[in-house]
């Protein structure tokens, strides 16, 4: 059996570090081993010096011949004003360049999108992962076959075949999981929900039609108002796509805390997130401590081109790139879906969802996250704290002028 789990930090192992800690006590070691490999992968994105000014004392990552290096002096092509916390965030993959950005804890001199297209080389430097290089992914079956990227399975195929794909490719279409009856039941609760839902009520993310109106795009802890939902999954036909791989998944707990949401995706949203261009889920930071974690998507109601099907980059989450995306040499892959399918992505695996342009979509989203090994620090966050942190997502956006994507400066992929 195969695995998706590329974590190489422990969760909450981070320690505050300064700029002088970072430099005499860590970046000697990470030049050495990685220079050469962050060098050229600066070359090949032609990025200019990036200086961090961090409480008045500079340090500048630079080109060297054909490394990377880090000197204490300032450049001033793209310069990055921020905290001490927020450098020991972003040195320890707390935060990545995009949710700095997100967060507007950083003042930056020159090109925004500059410093986001840095993410990779600094993840090379201080994470140790390789950078991508256009033609090193491919596409293979078990046999060593090409692997066929649009192929749909069932929850009674062979699940070694199964995994083997989600592996290869980050991302599954499985048929038929729940029934057009379950799904309506599901929906009918989502329609209470929705109309229950007030802004500003911490539970709900909304959005704005070119229309006029406003409504609840998001339903934060669906899984409590949604009886239904609770109970399929509940069911261990479910709970199986937890374990297509040799890794342990933990299934989020559908009894308590907001472990799953329900989303309405309407036609001719203008404002607010409701249709995402390319990201991946661990944009915002964290990828060493968390991926690969498995996204679910529950097809509430069917999707295709016109009502606001799911997108994903093929590979994409064997992919050491922009958190953005970019034009890469992989390719889009839509996942049309019927009614009581499931989609599953990893947490990184670069994926869109089209905005509907004729019809409406609804879908349940849960998460099956990495199980929790020898070294890490579980710290339980009340239903209050996490649903707040989700809250603060959406306003973040909004006041970025970010609507309707986390990923605005994502590359084009054919669908």
């Amino acid at each position: 059996m195969t695995t998706v789990d590329f974590r190489t930090r422990f969760q909450n192992d981070e320690i505050a570090l300064d700029v002088d800690m970072f430099v005499d006590q860590q970046l000697p070691e990470l030049l050495d081993a990685h220079a050469v490999s962050a060098g050229r992968a600066l070359k090949r994105a032609e990025l200019p010096p990036l200086t961090f000014i961090v409480d008045d004392a500079p340090l500048t990552f630079a080109l060297d011949g054909e490394r990377l290096a880090v000197t204490r002096d300032a450049r001033d092509e793209l310069v990055v004003m921020l905290d001490a916390l927020t450098f020991s965030d972003l040195t320890q993959d707390v935060v990545s360049t995009f949710g700095i950005q997100m967060a507007g804890r950083a003042q930056i001199t020159g090109s925004a999108d500059r410093f986001l297209e840095w993410e990779p080389v600094l993840r090379t430097l201080l994470d140790g992962r390789p950078p991508y290089e256009p033609g090193t992914i491919a596409f293979h079956d078990r046999n060593g076959r090409p692997l066929d990227l649009h192929q749909s399975f069932t929850l009674d195929d062979d699940p070694a075949e199964i995994g083997h794909f989600l592996a290869e490719a980050g991302y599954l279409h499985i048929k038929g999981v729940f029934t057009e009856e379950e799904m309506a039941s599901v929906s009918a609760e989502l329609d209470v929900a929705v109309a229950e839902a007030k802004p500003d009520d911490g539970a709900s993310w909304w959005a704005r039609t070119a229309a006029g109106e406003s409504y609840p795009s998001r339903i934060l802890g669906f899984n409590q108002k949604s009886p239904t939902l609770r109970e399929l999954l509940r069911r261990e036909r479910f709970a199986t796509i937890g374990a297509l791989t040799a890794d342990r998944f933990v299934l989020r707990n559908p009894e308590r805390g907001d472990s799953a949401e329900g989303l309405l995706k309407k036609v001719g949203v203008v404002a607010g997130i409701s249709d995402s261009s390319w990201h991946k889920d661990c944009s915002l930071g964290g990828h060493t401590r968390r991926c690969c974690g498995l996204t679910t998507g529950i097809s509430v109601t069917g999707a295709r081109k016109e009502n606001g099907e799911l997108g994903v980059v093929a590979g994409s989450h064997r992919a050491n790139v922009p958190v953005l995306g970019n034009d890469l040499d992989l390719p889009g892959v839509p996942l049309p879906t019927q009614t009581g399918d499931v989609t599953v992505h990893c947490s990184c695996t670069l994926h869109m969802s089209r905005p509907p342009v004729s019809a409406e979509r609804r879908v349940v989203y849960t998460d099956f996250d990495l199980a929790p090994r020898l070294g890490d620090r579980v710290i339980e966050l009340s239903e209050e704290e996490i649903r707040a942190s989700r809250s603060a997502l959406s306003s973040q956006v909004d006041d970025n002028q970010a609507n309707q994507t986390f990923g605005a400066r994502a590359g084009n992929y054919d669908l």
